[in-house]
């Protein structure tokens, strides 16, 4: 199916973000002239609710304007909703094909792009649905059209990929997907990874556990995929907020600031989520 070609009109209308959590409204978002995020929270969600990123955004009744850094303009806990690497390539890949320059998208454009399909639990409303489409049920095929796109000679349906990696994070190429009523990512090689990739990577994740590092379960399909079940969901299928220590602490994680190391010393329960590359 071919995406939706009126993007563009669309971003020239769009001047506010609405944030939910649970159908319930957070807050609101909105850019200032020079282009940094601006958040105040609802009233009701002043009296009931809780704040969604402690340090930068305390539970006041106040308009609160994001950094240009680390998170070019945004907030962290907003800029987590968004897909780095492999989902932000797809989305740029998309607004290509829609002729629309990706530099030119605003941050509230992708949130509403992202709209409610985005890992963790804040949903964007109004949502601007890109495309509708069904992703293929082989591993398979999906592998070989996210190969083509690393290599640069793409040529298949771009819409399959991004319906179903297209809110994902990290470098490698991935998707959301439901397997044995399961919701699950899987992982799919990148052009300089073995071949066997992802039976090393659940090898792993299996040594982890038997150390006893608390981490969501995983799976490996075909004897080649490496599939993890999603860590921004309950066991009831129930969406949590959640943040990334780069988040929560304003720190950029495109650069050396802090590691592991740093964090396992000042936290001694540590929940590793997979969510990284």
């Amino acid at each position: 199916m071919k995406p939706r070609n009126n993007f563009r009109d669309y971003m020239n209308k769009n001047k506010m973000i609405t944030v939910k959590y649970h159908d319930q409204i957070v807050g609101h978002l909105a850019l200032t002239s020079e282009h940094l995020a601006a958040f105040e929270y609802d009233s009701v969600w002043l009296r009931n609710g809780f704040s969604i990123s402690p340090f930068k955004l305390p539970l006041e009744k106040k308009v609160f304007v994001a950094s240009r850094e680390p998170f070019n303009g945004n907030f962290g806990v907003f800029a987590d909703s968004l897909p780095d690497g492999w989902g932000r390539l797809l989305i740029d890949r998309m607004l290509i094909k829609m002729r629309v320059n990706p530099a030119e998208v605003s941050i509230l454009d992708r949130l509403a792009i992202l709209g409610k399909t985005g890992m963790g639990v804040l949903e964007y409303v109004p949502e601007y649905k890109v495309v509708d489409s069904k992703i293929s049920n082989s591993l398979e095929e999906l592998e070989q059209e996210c190969e083509k796109i690393l290599n640069e000679r793409y040529d298949g349906v771009i819409e399959q990929l991004f319906v179903a990696g297209g809110s994902s994070g990290g470098a490698r190429p991935k998707i959301l997907t439901k397997i044995d009523d399961e919701d699950l990512i899987i992982k799919f090689r990148s052009s300089h990874d073995p071949k066997d990739i992802g039976k090393i990577e659940y090898r792993y994740s299996q040594i982890a556990k038997q150390v006893g590092i608390k981490m969501p379960e995983t799976r490996l399909f075909d004897e080649k995929y490496f599939g993890v079940k999603r860590f921004d969901q309950l066991k009831n299928g129930e969406k949590v907020h959640m943040l990334s220590a780069s988040a929560l602490l304003d720190a950029s994680h495109c650069l050396p600031a802090l590691d592991y190391s740093d964090l396992m010393k000042s936290h001694t329960n540590v929940y590793v989520g997979h969510a990284g590359s």
